[in-house]
């Protein structure tokens, strides 16, 4: 068994600029991947944070507010603070390998931090992101893809990009490897259970044995 965690967040920078808004966990195991874990968290100064907030590119108030469907008032009104929620993800992780996509950013920009103290309680697999860009790209290199349209825009996209590596979103990494569309994209919003939800497919695709796996 594998547990996928993914975060929605007020930034990029990490801890301690920046806090984490809503997480997910799924879980991998026997071939079939459920969602485990779902909450949306309560922070009754957010309203403030936001006004302060400024953004990596220069932009004012939280991202993710303006740019999904989760809005200001879900975290206000969410049922459980940041402490419980906390408490919670350690007890269910306790013990388990769990992954992300995108472990650096995740684990070590939050995760790792107060209040969620997850190192040393779980055994850190490889980056997910990291497995799906290298099969993605070996794919779209020997014109494998079904979706042909996929695979000139990431081949493309690899090419403009200004970094040396270009990482294949979580989204085209599912479009190229779960081409069957096990888990139902229609109707998918860009929040935390449904993108590890989406990640533990991803991982499933891969077929990845535990010698090649663990990080």
């Amino acid at each position: 068994m594998v547990l996928i965690i993914d975060t929605e967040t007020t930034g990029l920078s990490g801890y301690p600029k920046d806090r984490v808004l809503e997480i997910g966990i799924a879980e991998l195991e026997g071939g079939s991947v459920r969602p485990v874990y779902s909450e949306i968290i309560r922070y009754p100064d957010i309203a403030e944070f936001d006004r302060k907030y400024v953004n990596l590119d220069g932009s004012e108030g939280i991202w993710i507010y303006r740019n999904t469907d989760l809005r200001m008032e879900d975290t206000l009104n969410a049922s459980k603070d940041v402490e419980r929620v906390a408490a919670e993800v350690r007890a269910i992780v306790s013990g388990m390998e769990v992954t992300s996509y995108n472990v650096p950013f995740d684990l070590g920009k939050f995760l790792y931090h107060e209040p969620w103290n997850l190192r040393g309680i779980v055994e850190r697999k490889i980056d997910i992101m990291k497995l799906a860009t290298s099969k993605v790209y070996e794919l779209c290199e020997s014109d494998s893809l079904d979706d042909k349209g996929l695979q000139e825009r990431l081949l493309r996209e690899r090419e403009e990009s200004y970094y040396p590596e270009k990482w294949v979103r979580s989204i085209d990494a599912y479009r190229a490897l779960c081409p069957e569309d096990p888990m139902g994209l229609e109707g998918m919003r860009h929040r935390a259970i449904d993108d590890a939800v989406m990640e533990g497919w991803i991982l499933k695709a891969l077929q990845i044995n535990n010698a090649d796996f663990l990080g």
